[in-house]
């Protein structure tokens, strides 16, 4: 969770096992790192349960509105929201916010995912901006996008395979992911376009003491 936190990737997953801090990841960067939070679930009803843990962590509903499932505290928002249709991802068009958050990534459709974070941005100079989505093993077929968005470190096939944690660049050329080696600029048939990085750092049961 430690490393997740303080990960300097552009895309991170953070996941495997139950029990890791996944969601408590999220929140914690929300109210510590960033300006403008906005943190889904794909189901609607289940944002519920992360107001309740929002307001366990702060020890006091101080701030947090439980009809919007909004916490404001200064300057600093962070949104809980769900997106439970696939044209409910059209509600955060052209909505910038600096943290980019999905909890169990496994219930989202990757269409969602890629729309959503088109607007991973901040105004405020010096600003860290992050997409984090943790998640359990994927295990349906409509989930299996995620291994593939993951290949070097989910594939056992992988021909480059990475370790948790290890930052990897690609580029997006003809809806295709290209990975490259390194933050860039590279030349993209004549134009200088910088590389995003990702990275998968895995979640265990055993690194949570409490349980």
């Amino acid at each position: 969770q430690t490393e997740a936190f303080f990960c300097a990737a552009d895309e991170t997953l953070f996941g495997g096992e139950a029990g890791g801090g996944k969601s408590d990841l999220l929140l914690g960067l929300g109210l510590a790192r960033h300006q403008r939070a906005l943190i889904l679930r794909r189901v609607n009803k289940d944002v519920g349960d992360l107001g309740d843990r929002l307001v366990e962590i702060l020890g006091s509903a101080a701030g947090y509105n439980s009809q919007t499932h909004t916490h404001r505290a200064g300057e600093r928002l962070i949104e809980l929201r769900g997106c439970e249709h696939e044209k409910d991802k059209l509600r955060f068009k052209g909505r910038p916010h600096d943290l980019k958050g999905f909890d169990e990534l496994a219930d989202f459709l990757e269409s969602q995912y890629l729309f959503i974070i088109g607007w991973t941005r901040s105004t405020v100079p010096g600003q860290v901006c992050r997409v984090v989505a943790t998640t359990n093993g994927p295990t349906t077929p409509e989930a299996q996008w995620i291994v593939r968005r993951w290949a070097a470190w989910l594939d056992p096939n992988h021909p480059n395979p990475a370790k948790s944690g290890e930052l990897r660049w690609y580029l997006t050329i003809d809806g295709n992911d290209v990975e490259v080696d390194g933050p860039g600029p590279h030349d993209v048939r004549g134009k200088m376009v910088k590389a995003t990085s990702r990275t998968f750092i895995r979640s265990r049961l055993e690194d949570n003491p409490d349980l």
